[in-house]
């Protein structure tokens, strides 16, 4: 016989196994989500490098630029590396430059030549090379045109791109050196934030048009955007552009991250119409913050400030790059706000109607009942694809087509499955509750509000839990019926965000920002819900 200690010990050893169960699964179930959530923080080309990794990139804050960025070939991997990597690193004296060239010699070079000494491979390596791979890796912050648009169309190119080196007054430990990429010229900004924490490019300009707005709702006239040219040096420190006109000084709500290397157009405009509009956010407001000494009706002055950023401040900056671009990209709160009416809208329905009809085929008695009630169980053997189109025409010749009554209106029709549901819960109450309602006078409604749904609680907030995610996550109805996207729901909202910025980062944010509510709801809500799943009914 096994003694009391050897019991505890296999108890113990099952209680240890089945937490280690659940704790694996909700590692498994929990993963899609965390891969979310880490790549909505993640730029793209850490999504297509050539290795994908799980947590986002580390944003480094340059003290210097222009700089090596040492990080770049740090995945590369490959045949005879280990012997390979050492004699290039000696050869060229820098470790990213001989891990880019070992890259270039990957895809270069036959393979038949791997098989060869050491030396005769990097024979291979020559002066092109070696440059492009320094192009790849050095990052630096460049400047091209500055150009000004009025609301009629004018426009004026306030710095050209040969002229940005000697057009801006540089301020701080930083100079403006003239460059060039084949026919392309522009201005690298050299700084140095051991000495200063801020740099400002400034300049006062003549415009051709003159900068007063007419009407402020319908401007005819007056300055409508500034849009500078420039490519980033993934230093991750912030831009502020200020600009003063009329007498007054306005600055940029939010700076301009100097995030990844590559060539953007950075847009500024003072706030108006665009700003009541559904377009795509691609420019940044600019707001007045007090009294200019340019007065000019033509004068312009513009003053680009880069900050240089912490390493808290970074990752700030990059956990919401992704987030404020989804945002701009498309009009969030809109979509979120129809969402929501949408999702009300289903659950009043849904559990309206839901709860009669079943209350009906469960407690009352009336001929036809027990048919009826199959045949609206067979209507779950019909497959949505087959009422797609007659559900079509039938709202198009309501005149609902392009409007929010489709995806609605059919919550108040219940629903077989919620109906059945409710119907197996409603048969496992006590008609000792119902006739002594009707001995004290209660009638049939008075016995379905006051009796029957408050006994039913669990069974309806699982039904509000599904009603909710399909209302929430509804792609299909709004693809067939919607056109207008100030209709959008959230969900048809993020596919119009992939396709028109493309960008997986920003998708990600979007699909992230959509799917937390539907987790907390569930988080919060889940007691409820399993006990409407298992229909455990009354007890007693």
């Amino acid at each position: 016989m096994k003694s009391d200690a050897q019991y505890k010990l296999m108890e113990f050893s099952r209680h240890v196994w089945v937490y280690a169960l659940l704790l694996g699964g909700a590692i498994v179930f929990s993963w899609p989500f965390l891969w979310m959530a880490t790549t909505s923080v993640k730029v793209d080309r850490e999504m297509f490098g050539e290795k994908i990794h799980l947590w986002p990139q580390r944003p480094i804050p340059q003290l210097k630029s222009p700089y090596i960025d040492e990080r770049f070939f740090n995945d590369v991997t490959g045949k005879r590396m280990d012997e390979i990597l050492p004699a290039l690193e000696q050869q060229l004296g820098s470790k990213p430059v001989a891990r880019g060239v070992y890259r270039k010699l990957l895809l270069t070079v036959p393979d038949a030549e791997w098989d060869k000494p050491v030396a005769e491979i990097v024979k291979h390596v020559d002066a092109a090379m070696v440059n492009d791979v320094l192009g790849q890796i050095r990052r630096h912050l460049s400047l091209g045109q500055l150009r000004a648009r009025s609301y009629d169309l004018q426009e004026d190119q306030l710095v050209a791109p040969d002229k940005v080196a000697t057009t801006w007054q540089v301020t701080g430990n930083a100079q403006l050196v003239p460059a060039n990429e084949g026919r392309d010229v522009f201005g690298d900004l050299h700084y140095d934030f051991s000495a200063g924490d801020t740099v400002e490019l400034s300049q006062t300009f003549t415009t051709s048009f003159p900068l007063t707005r007419t009407d402020p709702e319908h401007p005819t006239n007056g300055l409508y955007r500034l849009q500078l040219y420039l490519r980033n040096d993934d230093s991750w420190h912030d831009g502020t552009v200020y600009v003063e006109k009329l007498g007054k000084k306005f600055k940029a709500e939010r700076p301009y991250s100097m995030q990844d290397y590559n060539w953007g157009i950075g847009t500024w405009q003072e706030l108006g119409p665009d700003d009541k509009s559904n377009k795509i956010r691609t420019w940044i407001s600019l707001r007045e913050i007090g009294p200019s000494n340019v007065t000019g009706p033509n004068q312009l002055k513009v003053t680009f400030e880069l900050k240089r950023n912490t390493a808290l401040g970074a990752w700030w900056a990059k956990a919401r790059h992704n987030y404020r671009f989804a945002l701009d990209n498309m009009p969030f709160w809109r979509y979120v706000a129809t969402s929501i009416f949408l999702v009300i809208l289903n659950l009043v329905g849904t559990l309206l109607s839901c709860s009669l009809v079943a209350y009906s085929f469960a407690r009352l008695q009336w001929p036809g009942r027990n048919f009826c009630f199959a045949l609206m169980l067979a209507t779950m053997m019909v497959p949505g694809q087959v009422t797609m189109i007659p559900g079509f025409l039938i709202m198009k010749s309501l005149g609902w087509y392009n409007t929010l009554y489709p995806l609605w209106v059919g919550s108040f029709f219940a629903s077989a499955f919620n109906v059945f549901l409710l119907r197996q819960f409603l048969k496992g109450i006590p008609r000792d509750l119902e006739d002594a309602a009707k001995i004290d006078g209660c009638g049939f409604w008075r016995i379905y509000w006051h009796i029957m749904l408050p006994l039913i609680k669990p069974t309806l907030a699982a039904i509000a839990i599904f009603t909710f995610m399909g209302a929430w996550n509804d792609f299909m109805g709004p693809l067939i019926y919607l056109s207008d996207q100030r209709l959008y729901p959230l969900s048809f909202g993020l596919y119009a965000l992939n396709v028109s910025s493309g960008g997986m980062g920003s998708m990600m944010a979007g699909s992230l920002l959509m799917t937390t509510p539907v987790i907390v709801i569930f988080f919060f809500a889940q007691k409820y819900f399993i006990q409407g799943v298992t229909l455990t009914g009354m007890k007693g």
